[in-house]
């Protein structure tokens, strides 16, 4: 007999299993086995215990136990480390100012009176001065005067590119743009520690904190686009980098009202006029 034949009599041989009283041999159970059948058995519990395993890896608390997985813990510490480090910036940045303040008073650059006070050097060295010259006025007036017939056509791709951008987060908008009440953001409701991206290519131009709007991040964009993201927990790129369209900035902050959501400002300005951003993007 080939092998063939051999193994197709084998799966077709029945099989008897059956469980015996250990004391009096009295057959307590018993079933018929083939082993097609035994065979779809273990492939079918197999199948069961993946699908068992990958739901309570997904969706129970179990798997921040797991490597690989971050928990809520852990990204609650992360926030306030990150913030802690930013006032640890600040502290350190002012403690070289007031350092150079006084080696300034001390060689003599600096001739203090009885009303100076070196700590309001030290605060006041870290300001930048924006204000504008005679002799940076002369060149823009320059500029206007060779650039103002010099029509630069935009591409239809380029306009279109400008005005599809990314929505920041996600969530509800409760109050929208009126210029008329001098109301040039918009305010979206969200989730606590929602994760809030940029609307486009550009680069940071401002990353501080506000005591009204906790945070604040601008980025400018080409086709003199700015953006604005109010209401931040921190924000994780600073002044001078670049950034990606849906690249995470920041998070919203939280708030601790257990009935409330946090609120999230948001601002789109062109060539210093304010845009309504529900226009250009898809809340």
């Amino acid at each position: 007999m080939s092998l063939r034949n051999r193994l197709k009599k084998s799966f077709k041989n029945r099989y008897r299993l059956v469980i015996l009283n250990d004391e009096n041999f009295e057959e307590r159970f018993s079933v018929k086995l083939t082993k097609p059948l035994v065979f779809s058995l273990v492939a079918g519990g197999s199948l069961l215990l993946v699908i068992a395993t990958t739901f309570i890896i997904a969706f129970t608390p179990l798997r921040e136990y797991i490597p690989g997985y971050s928990s809520t813990e852990l990204k609650r510490l992360a926030i306030q480390n990150a913030a802690a480090i930013d006032s640890l910036e600040r502290q350190l940045q002012y403690a070289e100012n007031y350092l150079t303040v006084l080696k300034s008073v001390i060689s003599g650059e600096i001739q203090p009176d009885d009303s100076t006070d070196i700590k309001m050097l030290a605060e006041t060295s870290v300001q930048i001065d924006l204000t504008i010259g005679k002799h940076d006025s002369l060149l823009r007036y320059e500029i206007e005067q060779e650039e103002q017939f010099n029509l630069q056509p935009v591409s239809r791709e380029q306009f279109f590119s400008a005005l599809l951008l990314f929505p920041p987060v996600r969530g509800v908008v409760v109050a929208g743009f009126d210029p008329e009440q001098k109301n040039y953001h918009i305010e979206i409701t969200t989730t606590n520690s929602e994760s809030v991206k940029s609307v486009y290519d550009g680069v940071v131009v401002f990353a501080d904190f506000n005591p009204v709007w906790n945070h604040v991040v601008i980025i400018q964009h080409s086709n003199d686009l700015i953006s604005v993201y109010r209401n931040l927990a921190f924000p994780l790129k600073r002044k001078g980098q670049n950034v990606r369209a849906g690249e995470v900035i920041s998070f919203v902050e939280s708030t601790c009202e257990f009935d409330s959501k946090p609120i999230f400002a948001f601002e789109l300005w062109q060539k210093g006029q304010p845009m309504n951003p529900q226009l250009f993007i898809n809340f």
